[in-house]
């Protein structure tokens, strides 16, 4: 293929503006008439941050405290009005799956509410049996409190979230002070702590994350268990997941 065409093929799919996409052609024109050859980079030993360790704000997360599950305010918003989920969990993969319902069911539980008739919010779920089985399944601190970003995947249910638990952030009880670079004050944060398997790594391999984006993109619900019990739901009047600075 040629070189033009290829990046003119290219082009829709990265997203780049016209007056990018016309540096580039210029930048290839000149190349081609010295006669000089593109680089090519190969990804091959690239790592690819994971994403908890940037800003997570206005991301779907949930926050998973002992017997307390509270999803963001970025993750029923993708499902606006949708105000039921059934949360489902598969042991072998250790995902939470999220499946956002147009109308209650008998098994599901209330997620968001509609605040002041305008604006939908996140409503904490209180279920200490089905937290307890996470934290076992997990082996988690019961002390400590657990996020994890969702992604979007397509389903047999339509759209749903999925939670990769074993990306899960561990927040301590204990805060940390600090002194502030900019102000000098003595401020104070939680500790967090990123899974064992980035421990003196950048992240994960590229092409791995490439390899499982494109499985990812549909998922089935076999191997799935729903073990949530009918549970007192409590009103959030802030969104703990997205309220914590550079948490």
């Amino acid at each position: 293929m040629d070189t033009d065409q290829s990046i003119n093929s290219k082009s829709t799919d990265q997203g780049l503006s016209e007056k990018e996409y016309g540096l580039i052609q210029e930048f290839v024109k000149t190349r081609k008439e010295r006669g000089l050859e593109m680089e090519y980079e190969s990804f091959d030993g690239y790592e690819l941050p994971p994403r908890t360790q940037f800003s997570m704000l206005k991301k779907p997360a949930v926050s998973i405290k002992y017997g307390k599950l509270t999803f963001s305010t970025a993750a029923i918003r993708l499902f606006e009005g949708m105000a039921h989920i059934l949360p489902v969990v598969h042991a072998t993969k250790k995902r939470l799956a999220v499946i956002p319902l147009t109308e209650e069911e008998s098994a599901s539980v209330e997620w968001s509410r509609l605040k002041n008739d305008e604006i939908w919010v996140p409503k904490t779920i209180s279920s200490l049996e089905f937290v307890e089985k996470l934290y076992q399944l997990m082996d988690w601190n019961r002390d400590c409190r657990y996020k994890v970003l969702g992604r979007v995947a397509n389903s047999d249910r339509g759209l749903i979230l999925i939670f990769d638990l074993e990306e899960a952030i561990m927040f301590t009880p204990d805060k940390q002070e600090y002194i502030d670079p900019k102000t000098g004050e003595t401020k104070t944060r939680q500790v967090k702590y990123f899974p064992d398997k980035y421990k003196d790594r950048i992240g994960g391999s590229y092409n791995d994350y490439v390899a499982v984006r494109q499985m990812n993109l549909f998922e089935d619900f076999i191997g799935y268990q729903s073990d949530v019990p009918p549970a007192e739901e409590t009103t959030g009047h802030d969104d703990p997941v997205n309220s914590e600075e550079e948490t």
